[in-house]
């Protein structure tokens, strides 16, 4: 079983330091450090619109900042666990959290079925985007993945109100269990993140399907933990590879900038993985950083191993 060193969490976590968004820098202090949920939350609040959608490059191939049913849902995955930790609304008047109720209410984007899809907004055309978000007025129209907006509904909303029946109604459409995917043909030496993963389906090894998975699902960790100890920098995922008839939106410079960020949530998603599956060395301890009235000494925080005996570069 091959877990990642302490030199090498250390490594990444300085990439991470160094290129993260202040939303995924919180949400890496919640995975890792012992951070403040409610960091996240404030962050991920700067993201929110009037309207109570969600825009702005929360999801980095979309620089559109005006709200859409797909980047919404994007906030409420994040909110779900997407980036390891779930949170909870003790207060169901919370702005954030009235604001997507009111913003899926609205009609907005909205269709009789669920909610617009993730090319279906024609401002996307205004903003820097990849293609997979550009807006053909010809194209027939998509809908978002509703199974996140609806459990956030069912699980916020208000039972008497016409979205919450709306939600009801879609749940009943939507499949009991996961679709198995077909991993006949997957190569666990590479990644690409928009192909299934075993860990998709098995998520952590308290997982009822984890025994039939079991040797599909170490070997992705496997292969998480080899690729992770060669990164030295932070790539650009995919730049090199999208040559598909897309050639175009490689050379806009923001979507390269898009990758950085987009390459710390990739990392946090698989370390968080590894911290479930006890893929971690068992020398690696949490770092964290003093709260206020707590001393700094009663912390486990320390600069990386590099920075003690050199000067920044």
């Amino acid at each position: 079983m091959k877990k990642l060193s302490l030199d090498d969490y250390r490594k990444l976590r300085r990439l991470v330091y160094r290129g993260a968004t202040p939303l995924l820098f919180a949400q890496w202090r919640c995975a890792f450090e012992n951070g403040d949920p409610e960091d996240v939350l404030s962050v991920l609040a700067c993201y929110q619109n009037e309207d109570g959608g969600f825009g702005h490059a929360l999801e980095a191939n979309c620089w559109n900042p005006n709200s859409s049913p797909y980047v919404t849902s994007f906030a409420i995955r994040i909110l779900g666990g997407l980036y390891g930790h779930t949170y909870t609304f003790a207060d169901r008047n919370h702005p954030v959290l009235r604001g997507i109720l009111n913003y899926l209410a609205s009609g907005a984007h909205a269709t009789e079925t669920g909610w617009l899809g993730i090319a279906d907004i024609p401002s996307n055309n205004e903003y820097s985007h990849a293609p997979w978000f550009h807006y053909n007025p010809s194209a027939p129209p998509g809908e978002t993945d509703p199974k996140d907006i609806v459990e956030f509904v069912l699980k916020y909303g208000e039972k008497d109100s016409a979205l919450y029946q709306k939600a009801l109604t879609i749940e009943k459409t939507l499949p009991t269990n996961k679709p198995i995917p077909d991993f006949s043909r997957y190569d666990p030496t590479k990644f690409i993140c928009w192909e299934p993963l075993p860990t998709d389906i098995v998520d952590s090894p308290d997982s009822p399907l984890y025994p039939e998975y079991k040797d599909l699902v170490e070997a992705e960790l496997d292969g998480i933990v080899d690729r992770l100890c060669t990164i030295q920098e932070l790539p650009v995922p995919g730049i090199d590879d999208f040559d598909i008839g897309m050639i175009d939106w490689r050379w806009d410079n923001r979507q390269v900038i898009s990758c950085y960020p987009a390459t710390c949530g990739f990392l946090i998603i698989q370390i968080e993985l590894l911290k479930k599956f006890n893929r971690l060395s068992p020398e690696n301890p949490p770092f964290s950083r003093p709260r206020y009235g707590q001393s700094a000494s009663r912390t486990t925080c320390s600069p990386p191993a590099a920075a003690k005996n050199s000067s920044p570069k």
